[in-house]
């Protein structure tokens, strides 16, 4: 009886290998590993696709968009032609698609691979038919292989992350192809571009980022200081009880002063016993926000040490969004607690050997878990210097999910002046236990307060205190990476990065190595406020945010891509047709 032939179809060359030696002894022909497996009880071709194999064919060859009367320029379909140079690569995976009864797509688990993968096989005559599974690895070592191979998806329950990876391809060309001449040819009309100059491009991503760097920029330097006074209350220990109220005057303050005794009752004491579980695990995200602040890494470097990590199967699947993982991931992690200790030199005292739905959830793991060693331990000292720091970050985060609770006790003690009823306030904590905190430092302090009661009388000394409106602080890139981006949904983990190089390399914005703060430059500025006269909405990160949402729910199967990119086109539509007539 004749073997079934089965191709895998890898990303990347040390991605297929791995998948080959797991299988058994391979021989490598020509870029095609060949291997029988014994889990999949087939003879098994491997090649890999060298990432983006497949182009976007531009539709106007023979047309000028850098002329107004022929914008917009939005084609009924795309088709895609073979990237120059890769030929070769294409070619091996396409004899292993003739050979072969069944395909396994192997690409990187997430909306690219996915991308990757469907783009070079609609290419191939025959070859969508044969697919019957999809590999969806999160690790890259041997027994992380083996696990993904026995538990093969169906292609049906992915296919669509490949839809929303196209769905946004497409939309991100309909805008830069458009809005980017359009823009730059208006500019120079007006005489805010002279002919020389770069021309400016607009993206659905970039645009809002920039527009953000600008905006922050303009509110500082137009931020006027301005004075305010507040009372404060304290004890002879010094011991200050504050009140919120602005006095936008020393007068009024000393008014309000002038109607106040020394004398206080306690009418409110609140004490709560609190805890708190350790921070949560890293995604890619949080991972570059921390490198930026502690080691002033910017955010592609770390990508790049991470994936890294992940290729040498030391380190889980990097382009991820989530903080928690699965019962199966923990099982693992708990038998190698010791190991990881000793690895990265750190004596956590682990006692919550169970899962806890802070870090593991099953049912909201839906992609990818979050960024964890894997069971395979590295000899720390052969990594370079910032694989080392990462690993141990990596590591030490995931430890803590062990560790103990930080408990305290939280008291807020609320006072009354007794002849004006003005009321002041303090709080402060006190730890029961230390927990997780042993090990990791946070800024916070123990702040007892006295031993009060309800009706108790206090004898406080208040004055007047003068302070001025502070203006916002400039963006960083921790700051981006932390709060802004995945509060606008700007961009994905596996892009942001790209994302913030581009719109320095365009010139948009400067960052300051030391501070990590971005400033916009000319060029940056003179592009928001142009597209602000031109009402164009992608200055406007929310707009990007609506966008990112009907994307997600591509990729969830529960709108069509085709609606989608129809939306974009008749916004585009709209946005030329307002600019052409402002301006």
């Amino acid at each position: 009886m004749k073997s079934i032939k089965i191709f895998v179809l890898a990303e990347k060359p040390d991605q297929a290998e791995k998948y080959a030696h797991t299988f058994g002894k391979p021989k490598n022909d020509k870029g095609v590993w060949k291997v029988y497996s014994d889990i999949l009880n087939a003879d098994v071709l491997i090649a890999s696709a060298v990432g983006h194999l497949v182009e976007k064919d531009n539709p106007y060859k023979n047309y000028e968009n850098w002329e107004l009367e022929n914008l917009p320029a939005l084609p009924e379909k795309f088709s895609y032609k073979v990237k120059k140079g890769v030929s070769y690569s294409f070619n091996n995976i396409k004899k292993c698609i003739k050979e072969c009864d069944c395909i396994i797509i192997a690409t990187d688990p997430d909306r690219e691979g996915e991308s990757i993968a469907y783009k070079i096989l609609n290419e191939i005559p025959g070859s969508i038919n044969k697919v019957k599974y999809r590999l969806w690895a999160n690790s890259l070592t041997k027994k992380g292989i083996e696990s993904a191979f026995k538990k093969l998806r169906d292609p049906s329950e992915t296919i669509n992350y490949y839809h929303e990876a196209d769905a946004r391809d497409d939309a991100d060309w309909l805008v830069g192809f458009n809005l980017s001449p359009f823009v730059t040819i208006k500019m120079k009309e007006v005489g805010e571009l002279e002919k020389t100059d770069k021309v400016m491009s607009v993206g659905r991503v970039q645009t809002p980022i920039v527009s953000l760097i600008v905006r922050n920029h303009e509110e500082i330097e137009n931020f006027v200081s301005v004075p305010f006074w507040t009372i404060e209350a304290l004890n002879e220990e010094g011991l200050k009880f504050t009140n919120d109220v602005k006095y936008k005057s020393l007068q009024e303050a000393t008014e309000a002063l002038e109607l106040m005794s020394d004398s206080y009752t306690v009418i409110d004491v609140k004490v709560e016993n609190k805890s708190q579980t350790a921070p949560k695990l890293y995604n890619l995200t949080n991972l570059q926000s921390e490198m930026s602040k502690l080691y002033k890494v910017d955010a592609t470097r770390t990508k790049e040490i991470v994936q890294s990590l992940y290729q040498k199967g030391f380190m889980s699947y990097p382009r991820t969004d989530s903080t928690l993982i699965t019962t199966n991931e923990f099982e693992y992690l708990v038998a190698n607690i010791e190991r990881y200790k000793q690895t990265i030199g750190k004596d956590i005292e682990t006692v919550n050997l169970t899962p806890r739905k802070e870090f593991v959830n099953d049912k909201k793991v839906v992609e990818h878990y979050a960024i964890i060693p894997t069971e395979n331990i590295p000899n720390i000292e052969e990594l370079d210097s910032y694989e080392k720091i990462i690993y141990q970050m990596v590591t030490f985060q995931t430890l803590l999910m062990f560790a103990e609770d930080y408990n305290y006790q939280s008291t807020t003690i609320t006072i009354k002046n007794d002849a004006s009823s003005v009321e002041f306030k303090v709080s402060g904590n006190v730890t029961i236990n230390k927990g997780w905190r042993k090990y990791k430092q946070t800024k916070s302090e123990d702040k007892e307060l006295p031993s009060l009661k309800v009706m108790d009388s206090l004898i406080l000394k208040a004055n007047v205190k003068q302070d001025q409106t502070k203006p916002p602080a400039r963006i960083t890139e921790e700051y981006l990476l932390k709060k802004l981006l995945p509060k606008y949904n700007l961009g994905t983990s596996a892009t942001r990065d790209g994302i913030l190089d581009l719109i320095q390399e365009r010139e948009y914005v400067k960052k300051e190595k030391k501070t990590g703060q971005f400033t916009p430059t000319i060029r940056g500025i003179k592009l928001i406020h142009f597209l602000d006269k031109l009402d164009i909405i992608y200055t406007n990160p929310e707009t990007t945010q609506k966008w990112e949402l009907l994307l997600a729910q591509i990729g969830q199967g529960k709108i069509r891509k085709s609606d989608f990119v129809e939306k974009v086109k008749w916004a585009i539509s709209k946005q030329i047709e307002k600019g052409k007539q402002l301006l």
